[in-house]
């Protein structure tokens, strides 16, 4: 059971992944792109004009995806390991080694000798 809880669990972090990874590329697309516009190249950007605040939530997009991306994936893992916990493994039923006798089964004779 729990086996087939971590590969969902893994499976669900792969395709989080993908979906981050698309979501950083978008944002990374467009920001990179906001912030190149109205600005002269070899010159940077003023500050508080468009392409610097542009760069600013550029940058902070790109660390909210990468923050998002930890956070979803910390709790599918999280997920995971709670259920395993809650319903993990089995536990082994105590099995019987023999009936009726209360006399050891080892052989007569081990112990040391009165005579010797």
């Amino acid at each position: 059971m729990s086996k087939i809880v971590w590969r969902f669990a893994l499976a669900g972090v792969a395709i989080w992944s993908v979906v981050a990874f698309l979501t950083y590329s978008v944002v990374d697309l467009v920001g990179s792109g906001a912030s190149a516009y109205g600005t002269v190249p070899g010159f940077p950007a003023e500050p508080f004009t468009f392409a610097w605040i542009a760069a600013k939530a550029h940058t902070l997009g790109l660390s909210a995806v990468a923050a998002g991306w930890l956070a979803g994936a910390a709790m599918i893992l999280g997920a995971a390991f709670l259920f395993q916990r809650l319903f993990g493994r089995r536990r082994a039923v105590p099995t019987r080694r023999g009936y009726g006798s209360s006399i050891p089964s080892g052989s007569f004779g081990d112990g040391p000798r009165a005579g010797r």
